[in-house]
């Protein structure tokens, strides 16, 4: 056994990938039952009986073509005014090779379902008028319209042959085009004649146009209503090396339409070009004669093995090569509009097609619906890769993550591998990008395999696709994958809430989801609490979007977003003061009828924080900085409780952060933008799992028992909070000693007047019986961050005593 290292097989282009499948099926059918294959350092090696030249030897002398054929298509060979060179060569060919696809091709050409070629005139357009009487309104109106331009060019067509142009065909009348050229260049230019022949062929060239539409209306229509009819056939009549094709290229399912793999076009198609007229094209060049054939070898070994070569022709490559798909621009020289290329590569790309595609199958969906399952193939999420946008999205066809695998395998193993195309989430099949991310970030791929090459199918060249790589993903357990399936549910409510939208949703929402998208694919493919901390600021910027809005505004989200849980803040806590902060203030929960901290950022029901407010709602998040909108949320949940007589204050949370992270608040050594978003974020994490609660207020007790950073704690912050705690201060008195403050305190800290709202705080501790320590305070600009910071959980409330209090005094 030998291996070759086939250096021109590689991940990306996707046509290279499918190149190294391609040679391992064909070896394996064709010459070596037993060879395998496996992917080393970007490059696909090939372990069989054939070395190098003997491997060279086989597809330049053996190779069978697959007989692909879509008789289907417009511009497949098969239908009337379609290019037919390459189908009619080897249709004529005597090599042995080929025997498989004469037959094909002359058995496909004995389908009564093909579309009627070699119509006159007049039958053109008795059966567009036939087509146009089944029609309503302005699409009958445009087919009698052709009608109409193809009948008022008989007559100037009749006066120009001398015989009714009704009883010919198309090629025929091209036919008397030629020949009144060659009238035209015989005549000398100054001979009176030669105007008259230039009117005549005018005119005939006319009568061609108008039945051309007619034609092409025909063969639209003919496609439209037996499509379904002709794919039967090929099942039913071709043989096995052709229906193996046909199986790739599209499915009928029960319902009896056609659905079609999204790695071969529309049927083997896209737009104008059809793969399998040019695969006949490029066999032909290589193997029977055509344009590069003298340069066949050397083609092929810069095909297997990248070297340098010559011979190479123009044509299109089709969405697999995105480097060589032409337009003007996207190549070595501005005003190229296609590019030479190897016609080995398209004719392997088209063979491991084959390879990929073979296991396609119509599989059931939820409530009835069907869906084409395509190995490895999902939905497309514009996520992982430069250049993404919302468009990338909408216009996605599907996205195909093309797998590597280390260990020597056969065919007969890839294939079954490829069958089963498994990528599993929670049970069921990945559906998306994101989903199919956690299921290689959860080892729900194995087989061996060690990465994947991401590619999507992005409308980049008017309508026309092209398979652009978008990364890779290595296949690694990563907790990471448990949490961001948390999230999985809440984004399905997400997107049918845009969806409800229409065409246009708003762009700042379609912005932010896909911020969450892209946050949640990283946060797979690198983990890391850093990352996870990037997802719950994405979804604080969209959970921000909807407490923004009227929630009863029609389309509705029909409850507020939760649903994560508190193992959420341990995976995402890096270490940093934002987090503990963000994920404390989201904590505090209802006290009395004063609701959740939820309720007072989103109209969300203080009672039912599970469903929208109606009417009014304890909405407080206004004011031009942070620090203001923290002090106006405190100061609406403490009138809240005076006003519903709460017997504590409504400060009570399932997370605290030291006072020394506190003072870094105060001193402003936070990231405001991020904690704000984090803080959104962390709304969405439910804490009425008693288990999970405790489990994760254990695991951050045990991380935030010391600060961030040493700080020194302000007195004045110490003196305050003593008023703004959510329990009893501890005493040695029958009845616990809860202090209120007085409503003046929060607006004299945002009007910079410390020394006052301190006095008051005094004055209040004192009258409460606990004797504060002398101490002078002073006013300053800091005074609405103080404020905020009242509102932060805090633990280690006794060496706020320390400071502040004479705790001989105060368990007395």
């Amino acid at each position: 056994m030998s291996v070759v290292a086939l250096t021109g097989c590689t991940p990306a282009p996707l046509a290279s990938y499918l190149k190294g499948l391609a040679i391992l099926r064909l070896v394996a059918e064709q010459r070596d039952s037993g060879a395998r294959g496996w992917w080393t350092d970007d490059v696909f090696h090939l372990e069989s009986g054939l070395d190098r030249t003997p491997l060279l030897d086989f597809f330049l002398m053996d190779y069978r073509p697959s007989p692909i054929v879509a008789p289907w298509n417009g511009g497949s060979g098969f239908a009337e005014g379609d290019r037919t060179i390459a189908l009619d060569t080897i249709r004529e060919s005597q090599e042995p090779r080929f025997e498989d696809y004469r037959r094909t091709i002359k058995t496909v050409l004995s389908f009564p379902e093909l579309s009627p070629s070699g119509l006159t005139v007049g039958e053109l357009l008795r059966l567009v008028e036939t087509v146009a009487s089944g029609k309503k309104s302005k699409v009958r109106d445009d087919l009698l319209k052709v009608v109409s331009e193809t009948r008022e060019a008989l007559s100037p067509a009749e006066q120009a042959l001398a015989r009714s142009p009704v009883t010919l065909g198309i090629a025929e009348l091209e036919d008397e085009i030629t020949a009144l050229k060659e009238g035209m260049k015989s005549a000398n230019k100054g001979e009176t004649a030669l105007e008259p022949l230039r009117a005549r062929a005018a005119a005939v060239r006319r009568l061609i146009a108008a039945a051309r539409k007619a034609r092409t209306i025909l063969k639209k229509e003919h496609r439209q209503a037996g499509k379904e009819d002709l794919v039967s056939a090929c099942r039913d009549r071709l043989d096995g090396r052709a229906v193996e094709w046909i199986d790739a290229a599209l499915v009928i399912g029960g319902d009896d339409e056609a659905r079609y793999p999204p790695l071969l076009g529309v049927g083997g198609g896209e737009g104008r070009l059809d793969y399998t007229n040019t695969f006949m094209s490029r066999l032909v060049d290589v193997l029977l004669g055509g344009e590069a054939s003298a340069h066949a070898e050397t083609l092929l070994r810069g095909s297997l093995f990248g070297e340098a070569t010559e011979g190479l022709v123009v044509g299109s490559v089709g969405q697999y090569d995105p480097g060589r798909a032409g337009g003007y621009n996207q190549g070595p020289g501005i005003e190229h509009k296609e590019f030479p290329a190897n016609p080995w590569d398209f004719i392997f790309t088209l063979e491991g097609t084959i390879a990929w595609a073979s296991a396609v199958t119509v599989r059931h969906q939820a409530a009835g619906s069907r869906s084409l399952a395509s190995p490895f193939t999902v939905s497309a999420r514009a996520v992982g890769y430069a250049s993404t946008a919302d468009t990338d999205r909408q216009d996605a066809r599907a996205e195909v993550w093309a797998p590597l695998w280390s260990r020597p395998a056969t065919y007969t193993e890839l294939r079954s591998f490829l069958a089963e195309g498994r990528a599993e989430v929670g049970g069921r099949r990945a559906r998306n990008s994101i989903e199919f991310a956690e299921a290689a970030a959860s080892l729900g791929v194995d087989r061996g395999v060690s990465e994947f090459v991401r590619y999507s199918l992005l409308k980049r060249r008017g309508d026309s696709y092209v398979a652009l790589p978008a990364g890779r993903f290595p296949v690694r357990t990563r907790s990471e994958a448990d949490l961001i399936r948390q999230l999985e549910p809440i984004l399905v409510k997400l997107d049918r809430f845009l969806r409800d939208f229409g065409k246009n949703p708003p762009a700042r929402f379609l912005s932010a989801r896909r911020e969450i998208d892209e946050a949640a694919y990283a946060a797979l493919l690198h983990g890391g609490a850093s990352r996870l901390k990037a997802v719950i600021a994405a979804t604080g910027r969209f959970e921000r979007l909807l407490a923004q809005r009227d929630p009863a505004k029609e389309p509705r989200l029909r409850s507020p977003v939760a649903g994560l849980k508190p193992s959420w803040i341990v995976g995402a806590d890096d270490g940093t003061i934002e987090v503990r902060i963000a994920a404390a203030l989201a904590s505090i929960g209802a006290t009395g009828e004063v609701g959740p901290l939820h309720a007072n950022l989103a109209p969300v029901d203080p009672r039912k924080p599970w469903a929208w407010a109606e009417g009014g709602n304890q909405m407080a998040w206004t004011g031009g900085s942070l620090a203001a909108r923290m002090a106006s949320l405190l100061r609406r949940r403490m009138l809240d409780a005076e006003r519903f007589l709460c017997s504590a204050n409504p400060l009570w949370s399932n997370l605290r952060v030291s006072p020394e992270d506190v003072a870094a608040f105060i001193e402003g050594r936070v990231d405001e933008t991020l904690l704000e978003d984090l803080l959104f974020g962390f709304t969405w994490v439910r804490w009425d799992g008693e288990a999970r609660a405790r489990e994760a207020q254990a695991e951050l007790r045990a991380r935030w028992s010391s600060p961030v950073e040493p700080r020194e704690i302000q007195r004045s912050y110490a003196l305050l909070k003593l008023l703004f705690l959510p329990g009893p201060l501890p005493t040695r008195r029958a009845d616990p000693l809860q202090i209120r403050p007085e409503a003046a305190i929060v607006p004299l800290l945002c009007a910079g007047r410390v020394e006052d709202a301190c006095r008051i705080a005094r004055r209040r501790l004192y009258a409460s019986g606990v004797t504060p320590v002398g101490a002078e305070f002073t006013n300053s600009e800091g005074g609405p961050r103080l404020a905020a910071a009242l509102l932060i959980p805090v633990r280690a409330t006794r060496r706020l005593y320390g400071l502040v209090l004479q705790t001989g005094r105060l368990e007395r």
